[in-house]
C-alpha cells in the first residue's frame, strides 16, 4: 500500500530520476514532470498529497505554480526545492502557503522527513474538512456530500437558484436528502442569516397543520390557552421548507395558495391578516402531476409551487459517492473502523432503495455490532443490515397463499387476515422498511401505512 502520492516538478532530468527512484523505494507513489505547466495539468487531473516543486523552471516557474495551487484550492501540500534561495523567495513562498522550503543540495533523509510531515498535515486538513462538513450537515449547515457528476450538477443548479427569491419544488425519492438540498439553498441565499424552518406536512391532520403553520389565537379552541405564533411567522425574513407537500389535505391547499400569492396569513381564530416575507421551498417524492389529474392536488397550487424544480438523484445514480458517504457516516458516529474491499464492493453493488438514509442506517448498525476495527462483507452479511446487499436483486414477492401454506390455515382465514399476514411477511423480508415493503406490495407507502394502522401492525424496527 502506497504511503502517499508525490508529484516531483523539476526541469533537471537527473534530479527527477533520483527523487522518483528514492521516493518509490521507501513506499511512495511518484510521478515526475519537467515544468510548471505540465504540473498544473496533472494536478487538475489527479490528486497528489505532496508536490516537490523547483522554483526556477521554463514556461511557468515554481512561484506561479504555487500561487495557482492555492488560488484554485488544489488540496496538495507544496515543498519548495531550489538551489538559488533568497530571503525574499522564502518569505514569498511561505506567504503563498508553501508547507516547507528546502535548499539544494539537501540530505535525502531530511527531505523524506519533510515529505512525511507534509502528508500527515495534508491528511489532518482533510479530516478537519470532513468534520466541518459533518457539523454543517447535521447542524445548521446545508452542505451536500458527493463528488459524482450528478451531485456536481445538482450543486451547480443550487448555486444558480439560491440567490433568487423564487419558490422551489424539490423532487426525489425517499431518503435522497431533499431537506439537505433545501438547507443548502437557504445557506447560499440572501436569507442565510434568517431562520430556516422545516415542517413535515404528512405528520399533521388538516386542523393541526393549519395551527402549526399559521398559529392560533387564545381561545381559538379548547386547548388554546394562549396565543401561539405559527412556523410561517417564525420563519419571517427567512425560508420555510414544506416537506412532503403532496400530503397536504385538499381543503387546506386553498389557504396555502392564498399565503403564497399574497404573503399573508391569518391565525386560527384570528380576525386580522399578518403580512410575512418568507421564501417557500417544498419537497415531495410523489408525482404531483398525477395527483392533479386525479383531483387530489390543486392545479393552481402546483403551478405556483413549481416555479423552479430540482431533481435530487437516487443513490443508485451516485455509485461513486457510496464510499465517501460510508466513510463519512463511520466518522459521524465516532467509530475508528474501516471498510475492506469486500465490504465496499458489497455496498457499491447494492440497489439502495432507501437511498442515503438507508446507507446511513446500515453503516450505523454495522459499526455498533461489528467487534473488530475492520468491517468486511461477512460482517455485513452476518448482521443482515444489508441483507439485500448480499443479494442485490429485489426480494421475491411472496404470495399470500405461500406464506400461509405451512400453517394449514389458508382455507379458514378471511381475506383480511390473509392480507394482514402477507403484509407482516413482506415487512419481515425487508427488515421493516415501509418504502421497500410498499414497493414489493405494489402499493403507495401511505396506503401501506393506513393498512398497518387498520390491521394494528406495529413495526418492531421503529
Amino acid at each position: 500500500m502506497s504511503k502517499g502520492k508525490v508529484l516531483v516538478v523539476d526541469d533537471e532530468a537527473s534530479l527527477r530520476m533520483l527523487l522518483g527512484k528514492e521516493l518509490s523505494r521507501v513506499g511512495y507513489s511518484v510521478e515526475t514532470v519537467a515544468d510548471g505547466t505540465e504540473a498544473l495539468t496533472r494536478l487538475r487531473e489527479d490528486f497528489f498529497h505532496v508536490v516537490l516543486l523547483d522554483i526556477l523552471m521554463p514556461n511557468t516557474d515554481g512561484m506561479e505554480v504555487l500561487r495557482i495551487i492555492k488560488q484554485d484550492v488544489i488540496p496538495s501540500e507544496v515543498i519548495i526545492l531550489t538551489g538559488n534561495a533568497t530571503f525574499e523567495n522564502v518569505i514569498e513562498s511561505m506567504k503563498l502557503g508553501a508547507f516547507e522550503y528546502v535548499r539544494k543540495p539537501y540530505e535525502l533523509s531530511e527531505l523524506l522527513i519533510q515529505v512525511e510531515r507534509a502528508i500527515d498535515h495534508q491528511r489532518s486538513l482533510v479530516d478537519l474538512k470532513v468534520l466541518r462538513e459533518e457539523l454543517a450537515r447535521t447542524g445548521h449547515g446545508g452542505q451536500l456530500i458527493g463528488k459524482s457528476r450528478v451531485m456536481i450538477d445538482l450543486q451547480t443548479i443550487i448555486a444558480r437558484i439560491a440567490p433568487t427569491q423564487s419558490t422551489v419544488l424539490i423532487l426525489g425519492e425517499s431518503g435522497t436528502g431533499k431537506e439537505l438540498v433545501a438547507r443548502s439553498i437557504h445557506e447560499q441565499s440572501l436569507r442565510k442569516e434568517k431562520p430556516f424552518i422545516a415542517i413535515n406536512c404528512a405528520s399533521f391532520s388538516e386542523t393541526l397543520l393549519e395551527s402549526e403553520l399559521f398559529g392560533y389565537e387564545k381561545g381559538a379552541f379548547t386547548d388554546a390557552k394562549a396565543q401561539k405564533r405559527g412556523l410561517a411567522e417564525i420563519a419571517d425574513g427567512g425560508t420555510l421548507f414544506l416537506d412532503e407537500i403532496g400530503e397536504i389535505p385538499i381543503h387546506f391547499q386553498a389557504k396555502l395558495l392564498r399565503f403564497l400569492e399574497t404573503g399573508e396569513i391569518r391565525r386560527v381564530g384570528g380576525t386580522r391578516d399578518i403580512t410575512l416575507n418568507v421564501r417557500i421551498l417544498c419537497a415531495t417524492n410523489q408525482p404531483l402531476e398525477l395527483q392533479v389529474e386525479e383531483g387530489r392536488f390543486r392545479a393552481d397550487l402546483f403551478y405556483r409551487l413549481n416555479v423552479l424544480s430540482v431533481n435530487v438523484p437516487p443513490l443508485k445514480d451516485r455509485i461513486d459517492d457510496i464510499v465517501l458517504l460510508a466513510k463519512f457516516f463511520i466518522a459521524q458516529q465516532g467509530f475508528q473502523k474501516e471498510l475492506d474491499k469486500s465490504a465496499l464492493q458489497m455496498l457499491k453493488s447494492y440497489d439502495w432503495r432507501g437511498n442515503v438514509r438507508e446507507l446511513k442506517n446500515v453503516i450505523e448498525r454495522t459499526c455498533i455490532l461489528t467487534p473488530g476495527n475492520v468491517i468486511t462483507a461477512k460482517d455485513l452479511s452476518f448482521l443482515r443490515a444489508p441483507r439485500e446487499v448480499e443479494n442485490p436483486s429485489k426480494p421475491a414477492l411472496p404470495s399470500p397463499s405461500s406464506s400461509l401454506a405451512d400453517t394449514g390455515e389458508e382455507q379458514a382465514l378471511s381475506l383480511k387476515e390473509m392480507e394482514r399476514r402477507h403484509i407482516i411477511k413482506v415487512l419481515g423480508l425487508v427488515n421493516g422498511h415501509k418504502g421497500k415493503a410498499a414497493d414489493i406490495l405494489e402499493i403507495h407507502p401511505k396506503t401501506l401505512y393506513l393498512k398497518m394502522k387498520t390491521y394494528n401492525i406495529v413495526s418492531v424496527y421503529e
